[in-house]
């Protein structure tokens, strides 16, 4: 008779005899089994899931495959980038950014006759959310007359090439108005950038 068998026979002898260790034996068994019944339910769960995903986005490519009106989504989506296009400004690196939001703001304030106008650097950093776009702020003031602040703010709202108003202050009582402003320049290449325009 073999090892094996001599082992076996003698463990039913034992398992015979002794009704713990039988008891013992059972209770590994159902654990084992417990364990092999969870890991087939988990197995099955993540491929029912992975199925259910498969599934969706077949859904979806199909849907997207039936549609008709592609070419009115591209055109759509043309029009969309090239009224971007017109809304943002352009320049080839920060500095040429600055100075030509600069060169803006000091004709909008002499075009509404504001005395002793100042316009001042700002902030220059590239927009995270979306990349080849950069932010470049100026701040700009001066003493007004009536109606030349407001006049100044309609102007800023209506430009094409979008200038964004990030803090306002009017003094009523001496007419002083102090603008901070943002701009948005695309075109602007990481090279161009250099290290010191995220400050």
């Amino acid at each position: 008779m073999s090892a094996w068998r001599e082992w076996l026979a003698r463990a039913r002898r034992e398992l015979a005899a002794k009704p713990r260790l039988r008891l013992g034996a059972w209770v590994i068994a159902a654990i084992l089994l417990l364990y092999m019944l969870l890991l087939q339910a988990e197995r099955r769960a993540g491929a029912y899931t992975a199925y259910a995903d498969e599934a969706a986005r077949s859904a979806l490519l199909a849907r997207a495959l039936r549609r008709d009106d592609w070419p009115q989504l591209l055109e759509t989506e043309r029009a969309n980038a090239a009224l971007l296009e017109r809304r943002l400004w352009r320049a080839d690196s920060p500095g040429h950014a600055q100075a030509q939001l600069q060169q803006a703001l000091t004709a909008l304030l002499a075009a509404h006759g504001f005395r002793a106008p100042r316009v001042q650097p700002g902030l220059r950093q590239p927009v995270s959310a979306v990349p080849g776009v950069f932010r470049v702020q100026a701040q700009l003031g001066g003493g007004y007359d009536g109606a030349g602040a407001l006049a100044l703010l309609l102007a800023v709202a209506e430009r094409e090439q979008q200038l964004v108003v990030d803090r306002l202050t009017m003094q009523r009582s001496g007419r002083g108005f102090t603008v901070l402003v943002s701009a948005y320049f695309s075109g602007i290449t990481a090279e161009a950038s250099g290290p010191e325009d995220g400050k």
